[in-house]
């Protein structure tokens, strides 16, 4: 991926997603919130639309279709208002007819979108494929007796390595890679984190992001200019903090409930919903055989639909006495990416690290 358009992504989008999602804002809210009209230049469908969902609307619709920026908007980011791109006159007019569509057939709701037509491609399918469709991956069989949240989060604690290997562990300074989808493109990553505080820094050339929660508040640089920072994407980062290889999750969600048994990738996992304090929900997924926390996934709510995020986790290794994922994915609309964790230091990390810039 081009520094550029990476930028750019940076700048529009959330870092870090119909059961889970977070509940539109209220009409009253919404009044008093920025609008896109208001914010941004040559708005003529989403003049209504909060502003800040804008990185979240345009990542939907790039993902839904399989294109970029450029399919819409002129290639210099500096010109992205102007118009004279047939295709932005279109998106204009399927917003308005998905919008119209909901309005007349689901009450409003955001059943329909720019996916359910299009599915990653750039036109409409119209015919059927004449090949059977793949057989439905079936649910494995419910356990007769549902497993507690505690006994989950017991066996993930075990996973880890048990609680008296966490409790040494007091801090982490985490070194790893960030690795583009294409396999090859790869940026420097560093991680500090220590009691539900978190700061990381990415080195894209001479050019660092660096995203930093002190346990209240969140804030986005690029080298030492501020960021945008998004509700939605602040929300993350806190929750990256508070969970990372943090059995305790009951001090960071008000309420947990086990759903079902279901698979990914062949493996039988626990499905739990989690809903913070403030009635965030969110999705766990532990693995059944293993214990460890294998998936996250977040949602918030657009006026095209919902913006979802998940984070997998995956190939546990002893780092610092406790096991960690090495490998984590990131994903969300139009961007993913993955971190390699190459080295961890325990104990190492001082507290002004987590200090916000004047």
């Amino acid at each position: 991926m081009k520094l550029k358009i990476k930028l750019l992504i940076i700048v529009l989008t959330v870092g870090v997603i119909a059961a889970f999602a977070i509940r539109l804002p209220s009409a009253t809210a919404q009044t008093q919130t920025v609008t896109a009209g208001q914010k941004f230049k040559n708005i003529k469908v989403l003049n209504d639309m909060p502003a800040d969902q804008m990185g979240q609307v345009m990542n939907i619709m790039s993902a839904s279709l399989g294109v970029d920026c450029k399919m819409c908007h002129v290639s210099n980011d500096k010109d992205f208002e102007k118009d004279g791109i047939d295709h932005k006159d279109i998106a204009r007019k399927m917003i308005k007819m998905t919008w119209e569509l909901n309005k007349t057939y689901f009450e409003g709701k955001p059943e329909v979108s720019c996916n359910t037509c299009h599915n990653g491609h750039e036109r409409p399918v119209a015919l059927p494929s004449l090949l059977p469709p793949p057989p439905p991956v079936e649910r494995p069989k419910q356990p007769a007796v549902k497993p507690t949240v505690d006994e989950i989060l017991a066996k993930y604690e075990t996973a880890l390595g048990g609680k008296d290997s966490l409790a040494k562990v007091k801090s982490r300074h985490i070194k790893a890679n960030r690795v583009e989808p294409d396999g090859k493109t790869v940026e420097p990553e560093e991680i500090w984190l220590k009691g539900g505080k978190y700061r990381s820094e990415t080195k894209y050339a001479d050019y660092v992001v660096t995203e930093l929660y002190d346990g209240k508040d969140a804030l986005k640089l690029g080298n030492t200019e501020a960021i945008e920072l998004k509700a939605f994407e602040a929300e993350q980062m806190k929750r990256d903090a508070q969970i990372f290889a943090n059995p305790d999750l009951k001090s960071v969600y008000a309420k947990l409930d086990f759903r079902f048994l279901n698979r990914i990738d062949g493996r039988e996992v626990y499905m739990v919903t989690a809903t913070t304090a403030d009635n965030r929900r969110e999705q766990l997924v532990f693995d059944v055989l293993t214990g460890q926390l294998v998936r996250r996934v977040a949602s918030a709510m657009t006026v095209i639909g919902q913006f979802q995020y998940q984070v997998d986790y995956s190939d546990y290794k002893d780092l610092g006495g406790v096991k960690l994922p090495a490998s984590t994915r990131f994903a969300m609309p139009g961007i993913t990416w993955t971190r390699k964790i190459t080295e961890v230091k325990i104990n190492t990390v001082d507290d002004a690290k987590f200090t916000a810039p004047k």
